[in-house]
C-alpha cells in the first residue's frame, strides 16, 4: 500500500501500461490521462497517445534530443514509474462490491499526490563554472494509467504514473530531471496519497480504521476476506521472510527486489470471470453479497446525514499548528512539504490536502510560521519554515553568552596558570602520560579566561577531560568555587564526574532542581558533550546559570553527532564569537593509519579515510545485500576470542539493523554453547521518543504501550514512578484507558493532564540466556542504573521471570522481568552511532550503507572511526558510492536565525528536503 518508485529501463517497458485489465476500459485500453504543468506546456491533455508517449520516453521533446551521446549513440533514461495503490479494502469495495465512487476518490487522490510531487520534487541539475547545482523547476509531464488487478489477479486498484525524464528550467530550456527526491521521499508521496484518499473515502460515508504511517482500511471489510484476496502481498511477504526481513523492517530497495522476485507474467483474463471469482472468494470468507451491499448502503446514508463537528478550515489550522510544534522540537528549520505531510496525518480522513495547504499559507502570512530556506542532507535548498519561538530561543542563548563576556574574574594570572599547568604535567608524566602543547595552551586559556561562559572545542580522543578539565576543576575548587559536572546523558555525566572526582548529573535533572540549590556566585558548571544539547535546553541551562550567577564551561565537538532536538547551539555560539579553547591533537589512536583515517573523517574526506584503513588502519569489506554485510560482520566479530570481543565496538546506525545483527550474533553464540540453552522470555520496554506535541495526542499511543508518570497526581490516585499499560484508545475523544499492575483502572486524557510528566514505552519481545551481554536503557538512580550501563547475565530463572546481571562496575542485580521497572533492557552486542558516541574501544566494526541517507554521513563516519584505538573495519555496499555519499552529506543541523530567507516568488518552485 506504500507508493513504489522505479526507474524505467527502456521506452518499450512502458508499453505494458496500456494493456487493459479493467472491465471499464474503453477501446480495450486501460484508462490513461496526462498530468502536469510540463505536459500542458507541450500541449498534452486527455488520453495518452501511444506514439507521443514513446517519443517523449526516448527523450525527443520540443524539437530537441535529451540525453548524452556516446559513440554516436544517445543514452537517455526514459523516466520513472510512481505506482500508487489503494488499500486492499478500498479495492474490494470498488471492484468486488461495485462502489464506483471509490474509483473517483482514488483518481482524485492520485492527482493530489502527483501535484505534491510536481510542486516539491521536480528539479534539474545545472552545471555552472565547474560546479553542479540543483534547480527546482516545479513542472513535470506525467502519463497516468489506471488498473484494477494485481499480477496475481487479485482486485488491486492502482495507478502507474510515468514521469517523463524532462522538465523546463526557469529560462525555458528543456532539461533532464534530477530524480533523487522521488526515491528519498517515496514514503511521503504515499502518505499524501493515502491522506487524500482517506479523506475522500470518509466523505463517501465509510468509516476508516487508521494504522501507522498513514495506512488505513475501510471498517467493516473482514480481515479474512482481505487476506484471501491478497495473494500478491502474501508472496512478497514470504520472499522477505526468506531474505531474513519483513515488510515493516525491509528497505524500499529490499521490497522492490522481493516484488521483482515474485513477479508473475501478466495474464489476460476476462474481467467478468475475475469478478465472479473474487465475489465467490469474498462469500466464503465472511463477506457475502448481503454484507457488501449493506456496507455500501450504510456509507451512502452516513454521507447524506453526516455533519462535521469541526470545520475543515479550523481543523486544518489546528493540524498545521500541531505539525509545526512537533517538527520544531526536532529541527529548527523544516520543509513545507514535510509540514504538509505531518499536518495531513493529524487531520487524517477529516481534512483534505487543499485545506492543509491553505492553512500553511495562512500561517506564513500571519507570522505563526517564518519562511526559511531548508537544506536537505546534501545541502540542496528547499522552501521551508521556522517558528518565532525557535528564533527567540536562539536570540536568548546568544544574548546571554555575549552579556557574560569579560564579566568574571579569572582563576589565575598567566604566570600562575603556567605554574599550575607545569605541576599537573609533571604529575601526569610520573603516571606515564605526557601532556601535549595543545593541552597546555588550552588549560592556560581556560584558567585565565574572564568570561562567564567559556567553551572547549576538542576532537574525539584529545584527552581533554583528564588534562584540561581535571586541572581547571581542581583550581576552581581551590579558589572556593563549587564545581558541578553535567552532561546531556547520564553515561556521559558519570564519565565526567569520575574524571573530576565528582558525582555527575544530567542537564535535565540539574534544571529540575529548585533554583535555591543552584544559586551562588561562587560556582562553575562544567558541561561535557555540549554539542548534543538542543537550542531549547542550552537556552534553559544558560538562563538558570545566569540567575544563579554561575559560570559555565561548555565542552564538546561540533564535528560529532549533534542534538536530537532542534538547533546546533554549541556550533552556533562559536560562530557568533563565543570564546573557545580548541584542541586538535588526537592522542587516542595507537595505530598511525587509524589516526590518519580519523583525521581524514574530521575533514570530510571519506576516500582518504577508507584508504588509510586499507593501508593498515583496518579494512573495508563490501557486500551487495544487507544480510550479506551483516553476516560478514557477525563472522568477523565471532572469530575473535571472548576477551577481544569485549574490547570491540560493533556499530550499526539503524535500530532495525542493530537488532537484526544482534540476532545473528546471538544465534551463533547459542549454537556454540557460549550462551545457555535455557532462556527467559519477556517484553523489554523501548522508549517511544514522543515529542511534546505527540505526547498530548491519544493517537500517538498504541494498545499495550506502557506509560510511567514522573510525578504524583493525587486527584487521580497516581503515584510517581507508577506504570500503567494501555488497554484501549479513543483518538477522537482524546481518551486512553490505563490499567495498573494491581488492577487499577484509569481514564487518562493526555491533552488535559500528565502528558508532560509521562514517559511512554513500547513492549518488544526479548529473551535472555546465561552469558548474554545486556545494558540498561533508562536511568534509575534509586536502583543504581544508568542508561547505557552494561553487564553480563550470570543466572536466569525462567519459572520466576528472573535474571541476575553482573554489571561493569562489579555489582550484581537480580531483575524481576515481569516488573516494568526492571524491563528497560537491550542486548549490548551492537550499538547505534549515537549510543556509541563517548565510548572508546580497541577496535571498531562499522556498518555503513551508502543508501542510508538519514543515518550515514560525515559526522557518523567520524564518530564511528574515532571510537577505535587500534583498528576500524568498515562494511559497506559499495566503497566508491559510500565515498560519494559521505562527501555529499555533511550531517549539519540548521539554526533558525542563520538559515536564509527564500527569495521572493520562489516558494512555488521550491520543495521538500530529501531527508
Amino acid at each position: 500500500m506504500v507508493a513504489s518508485v522505479s526507474a524505467l529501463s527502456s521506452a518499450g517497458q512502458a508499453a505494458s501500461y496500456y494493456e487493459a485489465d479493467d472491465y471499464y476500459a474503453e477501446g480495450g485500453r486501460a484508462p490513461s490521462e496526462w498530468f502536469g504543468e510540463a505536459a500542458e506546456k507541450l500541449g498534452l491533455s486527455g488520453e495518452v497517445d501511444r506514439d507521443k508517449f514513446a517519443e517523449l520516453l526516448e527523450g525527443r521533446i520540443a524539437g530537441q534530443q535529451l540525453g548524452t551521446t556516446r559513440d554516436g549513440k544517445v543514452e537517455h533514461r526514459p523516466g520513472w514509474d510512481i505506482t500508487l495503490s489503494a488499500p486492499k479494502s478500498v479495492s474490494i469495495m470498488a471492484e468486488v462490491a461495485g462502489d464506483k465512487r471509490l474509483i473517483k476518490a482514488h483518481r482524485a487522490a492520485v492527482k493530489v499526490a502527483l501535484a505534491h510531487v510536481e510542486k516539491h520534487m521536480a528539479a534539474t541539475r545545472i552545471r555552472q563554472g565547474g560546479e553542479v547545482r540543483r534547480e527546482a523547476t516545479g513542472n513535470l509531464a506525467i502519463a497516468t494509467f489506471r488498473h484494477a488487478t494485481s499480477r496475481a489477479q487479485d482486485p488491486q486498484l492502482h495507478t502507474h504514473a510515468v514521469v517523463i525524464h524532462a522538465t523546463q528550467d526557469k529560462d525555458g530550456n528543456w532539461r533532464s530531471l534530477e530524480p533523487r527526491a522521488f526515491y528519498q521521499l517515496q514514503k511521503e508521496i504515499g502518505a499524501i496519497y493515502r491522506q487524500e484518499l482517506a479523506h475522500g473515502v470518509a466523505a463517501l460515508g465509510y468509516k476508516i480504521e487508521v494504522a501507522k504511517d498513514s495506512l488505513f482500511e475501510i471498517a467493516g471489510v473482514p480481515e479474512k476476506a482481505i487476506d484471501a484476496l491478497s495473494q500478491r502481498t502474501a508472496a512478497i511477504d514470504a520472499r522477505l521472510v526468506e531474505r531474513g526481513t519483513s515488510r515493516a523492517e525491509a528497505s524500499a530497495a529490499e521490497k522492490q527486489i522481493a516484488a521483482l522476485d515474485t513477479r508473475e507474467a501478466k495474464t489476460s483474463t476476462d474481467h467478468r470471470t475475475l469478478r465472479a471469482d473474487w465475489r465467490a472468494t469474498a462469500d466464503t470468507n465472511g463477506f457475502d453479497n448481503a454484507a457488501r451491499d449493506r456496507l455500501i448502503s450504510q456509507a451512502r446514508e452516513r454521507a447524506k446525514s453526516s455533519e462535521a463537528t469541526v470545520s475543515p478550515e479550523l481543523l486544518a489550522r489546528q493540524a498545521v499548528a500541531w505539525a509545526a510544534a512537533k517538527l520544531s522540537e526536532r529541527e529548527a528549520v523544516f520543509s513545507s512539504s514535510t509540514l504538509a505531510r505531518e499536518a495531513g496525518d493529524f487531520a487524517f480522513g477529516r481534512a483534505g490536502h487543499g485545506a492543509i495547504t491553505a492553512a500553511i499559507a495562512e500561517a506564513g502570512e500571519s507570522g505563526e510560521l517564518v519562511p526559511r530556506t531548508c537544506l536537505d542532507r546534501r545541502g540542496a535548498d528547499f522552501f521551508g519554515f521556522t517558528t518565532p519561538q525557535a528564533i527567540e530561543t536562539e536570540r536568548t542563548m546568544l544574548r546571554l553568552e555575549q552579556a557574560g563576556r569579560g564579566m568574571a574574574q579569572s582563576l589565575a594570572t598567566p604566570v600562575a596558570a603556567a605554574r599550575t599547568i607545569e605541576r599537573a604535567a609533571r604529575q601526569s608524566a610520573r603516571s606515564g602520560y605526557a601532556w601535549s602543547e595543545d593541552q597546555k595552551r588550552a588549560t592556560a586559556d581556560l584558567l585565565t579566561s574572564r568570561n562567564r561562559i567559556a567553551a572547549v572545542q576538542g576532537y574525539a580522543g584529545t584527552a581533554k577531560t583528564t588534562t584540561v578539565l581535571a586541572t581547571y576543576a581542581r583550581e576552581a575548587r581551590r579558589h572556593g568555587l563549587a564545581v558541578t559536572a553535567l552532561a546531556p546523558t547520564a553515561s556521559a555525566a558519570t564519565v565526567l564526574g569520575e574524571a573530576l572526582g565528582l558525582r555527575g548529573d544530567t542537564v535535565a535533572r540539574h534544571l529540575l532542581a529548585p533554583e535555591a540549590k543552584t544559586a551562588g556566585k561562587d560556582a562553575v558548571w562544567i558541561v561535557d558533550e555540549a554539542s548534543m544539547l538542543s537550542a531549547h535546553d542550552m537556552a534553559k541551562l544558560m538562563t538558570r546559570a545566569d540567575k544563579a550567577g554561575a559560570r559555565l564551561v561548555l565542552v564538546g565537538d561540533v564535528k560529532q553527532l549533534g542534538s536530537v532536538g532542534a538547533g546546533a547551539a554549541f556550533a552556533q555560539m562559536q560562530e557568533a564569537g563565543m570564546a573557545t579553547v580548541k584542541l586538535a591533537d588526537v592522542v587516542r589512536q595507537t595505530n598511525a593509519a587509524t589516526r590518519e583515517a580519523v583525521m581524514a573523517s574530521i575533514e570530510g574526506h571519506a576516500g582518504k579515510a577508507l584508504a588509510a584503513l586499507e593501508r593498515g588502519g583496518g579494512k573495508v569489506i563490501e557486500g551487495a545485500m544487507p544480510d550479506e554485510r551483516l553476516g560478514a560482520m557477525a563472522r568477523h566479530y565471532l572469530a575473535m576470542a571472548p576477551t577481544e570481543r569485549a574490547r570491540t565496538l560493533v556499530i550499526e546506525p539503524s535500530r532495525e539493523g542493530r537488532d537484526r545483527l544482534t540476532d545473528m550474533i546471538r544465534a551463533k553464540l547459542t549454537g556454540r554453547g557460549e550462551l545457555s540453552a535455557d532462556v527467559v522470555r519477556f517484553h523489554a520496554l523501548e522508549a517511544k521518543g514522543l515529542t511534546r506535541a505527540e505526547a498530548r495526542e491519544a493517537a500517538s499511543y498504541a494498545i499495550g504501550d506502557v506509560v510511567r508518570f514522573s510525578r504524583d497526581y493525587a486527584a487521580k490516585d497516581v503515584r510517581r514512578g507508577e506504570s500503567f499499560a494501555i488497554a484501549a484508545i479513543d483518538p477522537e475523544r482524546g481518551r486512553i484507558a490505563l490499567e495498573g499492575r494491581d488492577g487499577q483502572s484509569l481514564d487518562w486524557h493526555p491533552r488535559q493532564w500528565g502528558a508532560g510528566k509521562a514517559e511512554a514505552f513500547e513492549p518488544k519481545p526479548m529473551e535472555l540466556r546465561t552469558g548474554d551481554r545486556v545494558q540498561f536503557t533508562r536511568n534509575d538512580r534509586e536502583a543504581g542504573r544508568v542508561n547505557g550501563l552494561g553487564g553480563t547475565v550470570t543466572r536466569i530463572d525462567p519459572a520466576r521471570d528472573r535474571a541476575t546481571v553482573k554489571l561493569a562496575n562489579g555489582r550484581e542485580q537480580t531483575l524481576d522481568l515481569s516488573d516494568p521497572r526492571d524491563a528497560h533492557l537491550r542486548h549490548a552486542y551492537v550499538q547505534t552511532a549515537h549510543a556509541a558516541q563517548g565510548q572508546t574501544a580497541e577496535r571498531v566494526l562499522i556498518h555503513a550503507d551508502s543508501r542510508s541517507t538519514n543515518l550515514v554521513d560525515q559526522k557518523m563516519l567520524y564518530v564511528a572511526l574515532s571510537r577505535a584505538k587500534a583498528e576500524a573495519v568498515v562494511v559497506t555496499d559499495d566503497k566508491d558510492r559510500l565515498v560519494r555519499a559521505i562527501y555529499e552529506r555533511a550531517g549539519e543541523k540548521q539554526t533558525a536565525m542563520t538559515a536564509s530567507t527564500p527569495e521572493a516568488g520562489k516558494s512555488k518552485a521550491m520543495g521538500a528536503g530529501m531527508g
